[in-house]
């Protein structure tokens, strides 16, 4: 042979660039994905129905009739007292169980089990995705949360319920991760943003439809039972999902994160566009770093930079939490029907999202999080400094912060899941969301500081978010940047923003085969669908062929 077989060494990043960020394959995959997300907020929202106030009159044991029954209270604030009779059509568990007067707490307390197996799960088993992959990790947990949860339906006692929602709450958390990290790596730089808030806009849209669910059932095990096995028709998802070709990729499978992306492209009908003979590219020395870095969470603070940015990006997710649920809760006294109430909670987030998007690919994500959490952290300040008759001011204040709160929430998953590795994504994912969680835990807490202070809980609040607004300033600017797949990436990412450019040194290494004549492919990358045709030089990345 006169002339050696030329090949190709592309990235995955690169492939998308050839076969398309966001094609026909990869729209299937991520609607699919948001159906899953929104699914997840039934569960989310289970105990606000199904452990609903009832209302009920309290008789005299003795069984006088002299007195006329108390109304939605117990006699010295003692179910066992009561002769109870509920006047409510629809029976929550709270009916069943006289979870009522001086016992309601216990039905609060389902809810934060359930939030502390969420917690567990992210904590715990969190990494699990990074060891054994994505899809499997997914449909385990997906099959626990309705297995779980469904059984929590048909509990004898509330101690055996709280324990089985335990169970589904360590579930449901990895459904939750997993499925934002498959929307992240299953399309191409150019899409990662707009997917990742309309994934939260999806789980807004869940809030909605469960609320309208809930208000057509008339008993808590009917809803609890519907709410699970709603899930069963996500099984099939193996069938239309495939693992993700990053994570294959970075445990040295390409040959299956070939495949996966050859049938992408024929689905996109981009095939044509891949070189005869390709391979996946090994970017950096990844091979080397693995044999001498630390693995799994290890890697997390296995250098200064690496440990500030997981550091300041837990604050972060904790402040995002712990004010997001406190706002909730503190705005909850809106009246009227709790279905329609709770609906408009989720729904009002839309726009907060919406805005978003508009603006994460033009300004970066660095300041959209940073500019969303000042501007929030301010309007809660401003809130303290107001005079008491001021109440619609004060609500607009608090809507202000709610809508900027829910946006920066949404910018979190994005510029967290562009930061972590591919190998410990997952992991790294799981670490800030525990975090999170213990936020929404100690939100209600920091609430009762208005009872020291009128305001006061907005106050600190206010502050927590400017801070952490402020803190986030250090992380590094990763619109238009590949994810990283070792920490020698994001340390590039540091060096990047001091110098102020782009990688367009981001190239990869020349296959040793001994050949010296080497021609270049240049493929000009915009930063985001709704920047293209303003490609420069900076989004060029130079890909090596050999002959």
């Amino acid at each position: 042979m006169s002339r050696s077989t030329r090949r190709y060494q592309l990235t995955i990043d690169d492939v998308y660039d050839k076969i398309g960020h966001f094609g026909f394959s990869q729209k299937v995959y991520f609607l699919l994905v948001c159906f899953l997300h929104g699914w997840c907020a039934f569960h989310q929202l289970l105990t606000v129905f199904v452990g609903l106030d009832p209302t009920f009159k309290c008789f005299a044991r003795d069984g006088s009739s002299k007195n006329e029954p108390l109304i939605n209270q117990c006699i010295e604030d003692t179910p066992q007292k009561c002769s109870l009779t509920y006047t409510t059509e629809y029976k929550s568990f709270a009916s069943e169980w006289n979870l009522i007067c001086n016992e309601k707490y216990k039905v609060a307390l389902v809810q934060s089990i359930w939030m502390g197996g969420v917690m567990t799960g992210a904590l715990v088993l969190g990494g699990v995705a990074d060891v054994i992959g994505r899809l499997k990790t997914l449909m385990m947990a997906l099959l626990g949360t309705i297995a779980f949860e469904g059984f929590s339906a048909f509990a004898p006692t509330l101690v055996v319920m709280a324990m089985l929602r335990y169970l589904g709450g360590i579930c449901c958390a990895l459904v939750i991760l997993v499925s934002f990290v498959f929307s992240q790596e299953l399309v191409g730089m150019d899409w990662r943003s707009f997917c990742g808030i309309f994934i939260a806009m999806s789980f807004a849209v869940g809030i909605g439809v469960f609320s309208a669910l809930a208000s057509v059932m008339d008993t808590w095990r009917t809803l609890t039972f519907i709410c699970s096995v709603s899930g069963i028709v996500f099984l099939i998802l193996p069938c239309y999902i495939p693992e993700s070709p990053r994570w294959l990729a970075s445990q040295g499978r390409n040959d299956e994160a070939k495949e996966i992306l050859e049938g992408m492209a024929r689905r996109n009908g981009k095939f044509s566009n891949l070189p005869t003979n390709w391979e996946i590219s090994v970017t950096g020395n990844s091979k080397d770093e693995s044999d001498k870095k630390p693995q799994g969470v290890g890697l997390l603070v296995s250098h200064p930079y690496v440990l500030l940015l997981t550091l300041i990006q837990i604050y972060s997710w904790f402040v995002n939490s712990a004010t997001y649920y406190g706002l909730t809760i503190a705005a909850s006294n809106l009246g009227g029907d709790a279905y329609v109430s709770t609906a408009l909670s989720g729904l009002i987030e839309i726009p907060a999202c919406v805005v978003a998007i508009g603006i994460i690919d033009r300004i970066g994500r660095r300041l959209t999080l940073c500019g969303f959490m000042m501007i929030g952290g301010s309007a809660c300040l401003c809130i303290q400094f107001l005079p008491v008759q001021f109440v619609n001011v004060k609500t607009l204040l608090a809507l202000c912060g709610k809508l900027s709160i829910s946006a920066s929430f949404s910018v979190c998953y994005i510029h967290s899941a562009e930061i972590f590795p591919t190998a410990i994504r997952n992991s790294g994912m799981g670490i800030v969301s525990v975090a999170a969680r213990v936020g929404g835990m100690l939100a209600p807490l920091i609430l009762m500081l208005g009872d020291v202070l009128p305001n006061l809980q907005f106050t600190a609040l206010g502050i927590m978010t400017f801070v952490a607004g402020v803190l986030n300033l250090k992380l590094p600017e990763t619109l238009g940047q590949p994810m990283p797949e070792s920490v020698a990436d994001i340390l590039a990412l540091r060096n990047l923003g001091k110098t102020g450019c782009s990688i367009k040194d981001y190239q990869y290494n020349k296959l040793e085969t001994g050949e010296e004549e080497t021609d270049t492919e240049v493929i000009m990358r915009p930063r985001s669908p709704f920047m293209r045709g303003k490609i420069t030089s900076e989004d060029q990345v130079c890909l090596i062929e050999e002959e």
